[in-house]
């Protein structure tokens, strides 16, 4: 019984560790490319910017923007923080 309950709460710790909080990385990688971010998050994504996937952070989905072009991989792009801000990252060389 008591290892059960050892086994049970190791399980829950864990998850509990991979679940992510509310709130954006300082860095972030996207399609093989690295972004720093710049500014505090903001109430909304940057202006003329439309959604371009999702990536995962711990065991949540985060859906990421970025202003149409022709590149196939934007400069800025911009991140949903899962508590209703969107922090914006700039392509780090």
């Amino acid at each position: 019984m008591l290892a059960i309950v050892v086994f049970v709460g190791i399980g829950l710790l864990g998850l509990s560790m991979a679940t992510t909080r509310a709130g954006c990385p300082t860095r972030l990688q996207w399609e093989a490319l690295s972004y720093e971010g710049e500014g505090t998050p903001a109430p909304s994504p940057f202006g003329g910017s439309e959604a371009i996937g999702s990536t995962f952070i711990g065991l949540t989905t985060r859906t990421a923007f970025a202003a149409p072009s022709g590149n196939a991989r934007p400069e800025r792009i911009a991140l949903e923080c899962g508590d209703g801000t969107y922090q914006t990252y700039r392509h780090a060389p």
